[in-house]
Order: structure tokens, then C-alpha cells, then sequence
């Protein structure tokens, strides 16, 4: 019995703190139809929209969805914004996949992604600000990794595990990651891995200065089966003065992530 439950990204459950001063990635106000891979092994299903006045990064947002393991009756993974304020992504009972939102000012989600495309934006102080996204619901736990480029050269890859969001509210549960994990390139970010360009006493992280392409991976491995998620909305923030500390100690608290499958 195929399921399909409305879905998106959920990321590490981080404390919550007041914040100032956003500046959106994507508030999923701008609908981009349901994509859907039903086959292994031929590739990712892509789609794009662009330009949008307002609420998306860059104006353009790239999706795609990879099937990466089958059961039997046409087993399927899912990724679109169907919703106002809502990204989706679905895998049935006994599939796995990919997903894949980019933002790097292009429309060219099937060409790959252009590290510069964003044009050098001044994005966020990696310093003091966060990511800030807001999960509706998520069934189990499972991998995510956030892509940060300034160029082809100077890049940031950050890697966690998150938990089970409960449906609790309307708005969902907002969760933080420090933008400072992306600059610690020796791999040793509690709760998860942070990689960089280059190599060993000679890092290249991104600069969020310059911010050229970002982008969200639901489940990097394809591994986690049977897997029902829900965004609301992904921004920065600036947290208050006495909660500078609880965003420094993000990632810690990821390292309390946990897994889980679902046969």
C-alpha cells in the first residue's frame, strides 16, 4: 500500500532562542509542482522556477529527487511545494531517496550546480547568525547536508543527523545551526561532519560574505526507508544578546540525534 504523507527537510534539534534580522532563504510561498522518480539507477527528476520577485533566495529554487532504493509495486520518492509555505518530500513504505533543494540564481537544477550563481551575495555574519528552519513534521530521523559556496574553490559541507519531528503546531518547531560549524573544516563538529575545499592546514571554507550557491539534501546516502518530511520555512537569524551563547552550542546538542527505519 503505497503512502505519501505531506512532507520536508527537519534539522537537528536545537534550542530555541529570540532572534532579529532574517534574511530569507526560502519561505515556500512560491509553488513548484510535485516531482517524482520512480525508477534506480537513471538519474535524478529536476525542476525549476524563476524568477520570483520575493521569498525565494536569488529569485530561482532548483528541486530534485533521486530513487535510490525499491520495493516491489512501483515504490516512489517525492519532493514540490504544493502548499503555500510548505516543501514536501515523501519516499513509500519500501523506497529510499534523495532530495534536493538548490538555490544558485540559475534555472539550470538538470545542468548542476553553479557555485558562483548567487553573484557574491552578502549574505549573513558567520560569527553571530544561524540557520533557522522550521519543521512541521518528520516520521523518523535521518541525514541532511547543507552546501555553502563562495566559488568553485571555496566551499563548506555540513553534515548532520536530525530527530523526529511530532505534528505539535501549525507553525512548527524552529531549529538552529550555527553558520560558525561551516568554518570548522577538520571534521569534528559534534553531531555531525563539516568538510571544506582544499586541504589539511590549507581550508577554503565559504565565506557567507560572498555567498555564491547554497543548498539542502534530504537523506545524501539514500538510506533511510519509508521517510515523511515537512519544511515551513528556512531563514537566518541573529540571536538576542543573552542567546548568543545557546546558538554557539548548536551542534552539540545535534550530537543528541538519533535514527530510525521503518521496514
Amino acid at each position: 500500500m503505497r503512502k505519501f504523507v505531506k512532507t520536508a527537510i527537519a534539522a537537528a534539534a536545537l534550542a530555541m532562542v529570540g532572534a532579529a534580522n532574517a534574511a530569507v532563504v526560502d519561505l515556500f510561498d512560491a509553488l513548484q509542482p510535485t516531482i517524482i522518480d520512480s525508477t534506480t539507477g537513471d538519474g535524478a527528476v529536476t525542476s525549476d522556477i524563476g524568477p520570483v520577485a520575493s521569498g525565494v533566495l536569488g529569485g530561482y529554487r532548483g528541486l530534485s529527487v533521486e530513487l535510490k532504493q525499491q520495493g516491489a509495486d512501483e515504490q516512489i520518492g517525492k519532493i514540490g511545494v504544493t502548499n503555500p509555505g510548505y516543501l514536501s518530500f515523501s519516499t513509500d513504505s519500501l523506497a529510499a531517496a534523495t532530495g534536493t533543494v538548490r538555490w544558485d540564481g540559475s534555472q539550470t537544477m538538470a545542468a548542476g550546480l553553479n557555485p558562483t550563481g548567487l553573484g557574491g551575495l552578502a549574505f549573513a555574519n558567520a560569527l553571530t547568525d544561524s540557520f533557522q528552519l522550521w519543521t512541521i513534521f518528520a516520521d523518523a530521523g535521518f541525514d541532511f547536508t547543507i552546501r555553502a559556496f563562495t566559488d568553485a574553490n571555496h566551499w563548506s559541507t555540513l553534515t548532520l543527523t536530525s530527530v523526529a519531528h511530532p505534528m505539535n503546531t501549525p507553525n512548527g518547531t524552529p531549529s538552529q545551526i550555527s553558520l560558525l560549524a561551516f568554518l570548522d573544516c577538520d571534521n569534528t563538529v559534534p553531531g555531525g561532519t563539516t568538510t571544506c575545499a582544499g586541504s589539511a592546514g590549507n581550508w577554503n571554507p565559504v565565506d557567507f560574505s560572498n555567498l555564491g550557491a547554497l543548498e539542502v539534501i534530504i537523506d545524501p546516502t539514500g538510506s533511510f526507508i519509508a521517510l515523511d518530511l515537512t519544511l515551513n520555512q528556512i531563514t537566518t537569524v541573529v540571536p538576542e544578546p543573552n542567546a548568543l551563547a545557546l546558538a554557539g552550542l548548536a551542534l552539540g546538542v545535534a550530537g543528541l540525534a538519533s535514527r530510525r527505519r521503518k521496514a
